[in-house]
């Protein structure tokens, strides 16, 4: 017999959706990872009973044992930290808060300077870092 219908022709390339579905798939779970991905600091914090939890995302600033201030992992003088503080609080209708993460042996005059850098560039909601106590009851 002769064939009345040509047989369709399969094509030579390969079909590479699911390789694109998963390709997706994995960089979804790796942004979603790095979102939830938790970087600290070690510090030894101060004590203090008036502490609480606190949730948002600040501004974070840390002031190490020595008097070396940091903020997202790179050194920063105090003129730089005037110049985020000032950046802050410019140009944003609700400003972020500034996380002050002091170590517990850092020196009063470095944690006032940090502090009077903070304040005299327009960062009004700052919040200081301390460990939290057992309340002392009154007897």
């Amino acid at each position: 017999m002769i064939p009345l219908r040509r047989a369709a022709r399969e094509s030579a390339l390969p079909d590479i959706t699911p390789l694109l579905d998963v390709v997706f798939i994995l960089l979804i779970f790796f942004i979603l990872a790095a979102a939830f991905a938790v970087h600290g600091v070690d510090m030894r914090l101060p004590k203090s009973s008036a502490a609480r939890a606190y949730a948002g995302k600040p501004l974070e600033v840390v002031l190490a044992a020595d008097g070396s201030l940091s903020h997202g992992g790179a050194a920063i003088t105090l003129r730089d930290l005037a110049f985020l503080v000032a950046r802050n609080s410019t140009g944003e209708i609700r400003t972020r808060p500034i996380l002050l993460i002091p170590d517990r042996d850092a020196s009063v005059g470095a944690f006032m300077a940090t502090v009077n850098a903070i304040r005299d560039n327009g960062g009004e909601r700052l919040v200081i870092a301390a460990q939290p106590t057992p309340k002392a009851t009154l007897q």
